[in-house]
């Protein structure tokens, strides 16, 4: 009994999940996590579209284990629309891409291949069984990038460090994600800003900003969350800079998995995500 105990505080406090290192740090609004930090709650999630020939429809499907954690992506010949996770030389497109984690509870290494290479993801925790350092290998064993992650005093992430980019994350007195801070390696920081209403994020305010002049902003947009039955039934993306809106709706009524359906401000359909348990 001592042993299971142990071993659900050690799986409890874990930051080992889906390690996309191109996207590490991002906020998923499919998944409303933090990408490589926090648990993804779904065994698999594809992404599709009906407008398509029926043999394209189906745009992408990412695969994760019991633990929350990436193990495969097939981008279904998308590669080149949705990108991949090379992190060597800024995400070019890949068709497929494979994890292998070296341990089942606190991994060491991750083995990555895709459809251009293999490559190594060596990892170092702290006391508290947080990630506090990435390292990325290619298969000849060369590092060739790192990062390091820090945390408050409530074992909270406050920073990715990449070298010459960081991104910064704020909490609230709840422990709910405030602020992201993320500088894209050119010319802009993209902004997240969080509200909630009794425990729930009830906006999310998104704006990018130039680098070397905070008050000049190239985009600027705002997502409405609105609930059902204690489950979120919508987000409606308004463009504030531009104009124009989107919006998700949420859909429980299958056993296997939740189907979020995207449109645009009139309606049309854009395509779903379908987010299996």
């Amino acid at each position: 009994m001592k042993s299971l105990l142990k071993f659900l505080i050690v799986l409890s406090s874990l930051s080992v999940y889906s390690q996309r290192l191109c996207e590490l740090g991002e906020y998923d609004f499919i998944t409303h996590t933090i990408i490589g930090v926090d648990k993804v709650s779904f065994s698999k999630i594809k992404r599709v579209n009906n407008n398509k020939p029926f043999k394209e429809r189906v745009r992408y499907v990412y695969y994760y284990d019991d633990f929350g954690r990436l193990i495969n992506v097939d981008f279904k010949g998308n590669g080149y629309i949705f990108t991949g996770e090379d992190v060597e030389t800024g995400c070019y497109e890949i068709e497929s891409s494979s994890y292998e984690y070296s341990d089942t509870i606190v991994p060491k290494e991750i083995k990555v291949k895709d459809t251009r290479k293999e490559y190594s993801i060596l990892l170092s925790y702290n006391k508290f069984n947080k990630i506090k350092y990435i390292k990325y290998s290619d298969n000849k064993g060369r590092e060739l990038s790192s990062f390091n992650l820090e945390y408050n005093s409530k074992k909270q992430l406050t920073l990715i460090d990449k070298g010459n980019l960081k991104n910064y994350y704020e909490w609230d007195a709840n422990s709910h994600i405030k602020k992201i801070s993320i500088p894209d390696p050119f010319y802009t920081v993209k902004e997240y800003d969080f509200t909630y209403v009794n425990d729930r994020i009830e906006t999310i305010t998104y704006t990018r900003r130039n680098k070397e002049d905070k008050d000049y902003i190239v985009m600027h947009g705002k997502y409405f969350y609105t609930y059902k039955n204690d489950k979120l039934d919508k987000i409606v993306f308004k463009n504030i800079l531009y104009g124009g809106s989107d919006m998700r709706l949420y859909n429980y009524d299958h056993e296997d998995k939740l189907i979020i359906t995207k449109y645009s401000g009139e309606g049309v359909y854009w395509g779903h995500y379908e987010c299996y348990y």
